[in-house]
């Protein structure tokens, strides 16, 4: 159990972000501002011109990663299962796991027949729009995350967001994360209704020694709730040291 409540002296340490759906990193930005100085992002952005599987995904990833620092590894949502197969590959100083409102296998079984239908480009086409501005009538996006969907729409076509959806409900980590022999923080959101509270048992199946972090958001944790986000993480490191 990590202890959130007292201030953590964390040993300087990298911390490698995989982002969610869009691929672009950016969303990030919230998480970046709020972390402390001993921890430094590096962000692994995917190319957002074309569709690349997350085995494509594995090398371009593995490639960017610190050879000459310790690090932990973060994968966001959609990058929940890349993260377990580069901590599959046991690379030099990766030091810790975290899963944030994500999934190692397909996060929704009832819905999966249906995903190769719905999940196409001309679809993704009006669904941007739509929330987008559900996004302003729900009171939940601020100025700042509008700006940063907007860039974020403008680099990744709707036929990507698509195929990845797609990849999410073919998807199956679980012997990858079997393979980890790292520390594991998983973050969770109270109110996830896109990755449900059975992707976390599964995980809990595999790893039963996973530390839990529990945040009040919805799904998007690290834009939400930045702050308390980064003190789990800091928390975490901190775990590590000791």
């Amino acid at each position: 159990m990590l202890d959130l409540r007292k201030r953590h002296h964390v040993k300087s340490v990298s911390l490698v972000l995989l982002p969610g759906l869009d691929g672009t990193g950016l969303l990030f930005k919230p998480l970046v501002a709020a972390l402390p100085a001993a921890i430094t992002p590096t962000i692994v952005p995917y190319p957002g011109d074309r569709h690349l599987t997350y085995q494509q995904l594995l090398p371009l990833a593995l490639k960017a990663l610190p050879q000459s620092n310790p690090f932990i590894l973060l994968g966001e949502s959609f990058s929940g299962p890349l993260a377990a197969m580069i901590a599959a590959e046991r690379p030099k100083n990766l030091v810790g796991l975290i899963l944030c409102a994500s999934f190692v296998t397909k996060p929704w079984r009832f819905v999966s027949p249906a995903i190769p239908i719905l999940a196409r480009g001309p679809i993704f086409n009006l669904y941007m729009p739509y929330k987008r501005i559900r996004a302003r009538l729900g009171g939940y996006s601020t100025p700042e995350r509008r700006s940063l969907i907007e860039q974020m729409h403008k680099l990744v076509p709707p036929h990507v967001f698509a195929s990845r959806v797609r990849m999410v409900f073919n998807v199956d980590a679980r012997e990858a994360l079997r393979s980890c022999d790292v520390p594991m923080l998983y973050l969770k959101a109270a109110r996830d209704i896109v990755v449900p509270g059975r992707n976390l048992r599964v995980v809990q199946q595999i790893k039963p020694g996973v530390q839990v972090v529990t945040i009040g958001s919805s799904h998007m944790i690290l834009q939400r709730h930045p702050i308390e986000a980064a003190e789990a993480i800091s928390a975490f490191a901190s775990s590590l040291d000791r």
